[in-house]
């Protein structure tokens, strides 16, 4: 269970047990690793929609020069997949 305020989140409980250090952990490193994918500090980037998808991972939004990427992550903070919401490829070499 995920207990939020204005978007933040102020409390996260597992089974009864109390999991906001872990999940501000994963978030960071989660953060760090994207961070390091798109080739930006991390201080430059606008994170929004971190979703918890249970076990499996979770998908966070990125705004980078006015363009939204979406992250699925595994919950080690790996990248699994990442797509860009306007339509536009990477330009992969």
């Amino acid at each position: 269970m995920v207990v939020t305020a204005d978007g933040e989140v102020v409390s996260a409980y597992r089974d009864g047990e109390d999991v906001m250090e872990e999940r501000k952990a994963l978030e960071i490193q989660t953060e760090e690793a994207i961070s390091r994918f798109l080739n930006r500090d991390r201080e430059e980037l606008e994170f929004d929609v971190l979703c918890m998808l249970e076990e499996d991972g979770m998908t966070i939004e990125v705004m980078v020069d006015e363009v939204s990427y979406t992250f699925t992550c595994s919950m080690q903070g790996d990248i699994i997949g990442v797509g860009r919401t306007d339509g536009n490829r990477f330009d992969l070499k």
